[in-house]
């Protein structure tokens, strides 16, 4: 059995028949050292054993980018800084990229009807594709990459930005192109602070996932995990509510005084 072959079979027992739309945060790098080769083929072909296990429910890849280039974001051609797997996954056809110039997500399958023109003023807030995620409990597949690894815990900041000190919101205006069309978007983000700079460590909510009922596993030492933002919400954010610099390193830069 050849190393795709056993992670189709694992990704098909791990997400089962539960309809729940899926979002796939993915590093390529221990696929390659695993297969021992690095080529676009093998991270097409990746991209397909993700697909068929998904099957016909929702898949949602991060396609993150830098933002503003001279006021405007080309969503059409600006590639994803969040991996090779996903930036593969937006160049399959059928793939929409919702409507952020900083965290927009590649989808396929009928969350296209519900997120796609998403664009709410908060990147973070009510009404993103990251409350869409909440709002349909999603479930976050890890692949290749630590299970914190996993953007949605920023609703949780957000979620918290009353006692967050180590962050601030900063206000983003330009225009969007995607499929050719000019969109005016002005968006906010929950920045770090970078003076003093905030030092994050999220791996610290691993402990806190697993008693949560994150499900683990490997395929010949590259690790898979499983959880969703039900999960999230009910013990991430309670431990963080109890203390917002949980994830932070330099705490003593950012206690109330």
């Amino acid at each position: 059995m050849t190393i795709l072959e056993e992670f189709n079979g694992i990704l098909r027992e791990l997400l089962g028949s539960d309809d729940r739309p899926v979002v796939v945060f993915s590093s390529a790098w221990p696929f390659f050292r695993a297969i021992g080769l690095a080529d676009h083929r093998i991270v097409d072909e990746l991209v397909q054993v993700v697909m068929d296990a998904v099957g016909e429910r929702s898949l949602l890849m991060p396609v993150f980018s830098g933002g503003y280039r001279e006021g405007v974001c080309d969503l059409d051609v600006m590639p994803s800084t969040t991996g090779a797997i996903s930036e593969a996954f937006r160049l399959r056809q059928g793939s929409i990229r919702t409507l952020s110039a900083f965290f927009s997500f590649a989808v396929q399958g009928p969350a296209v009807n519900e997120v796609a023109d998403l664009m709410p003023l908060d990147a973070w807030g009510d009404g993103s594709v990251y409350h869409w995620m909440e709002l349909n409990n999603a479930r976050f597949l890890m692949l290749g990459t630590d299970p914190t690894h996993c953007s949605y815990l920023h609703r949780i900041e957000w979620l918290l930005r009353d006692e967050i000190t180590y962050r601030y919101v900063k206000t983003f205006n330009g225009i969007l192109l995607r499929d050719k069309k000019y969109i005016k978007c002005r968006e906010q983000l929950f920045v770090r602070s970078l003076n003093p700079e905030a030092n994050n460590d999220f791996t610290v909510l691993k402990s806190v996932l697993n008693a949560a009922g994150m499900v683990t596993t490997s395929v010949q030492g590259i690790p898979i995990s499983l959880y969703d933002s039900h999960q999230i919400l009910c013990s991430v954010l309670p431990v963080m509510k109890k203390d917002p610099l949980y994830t932070v390193i330099n705490k003593n830069d950012f206690k109330r005084i």
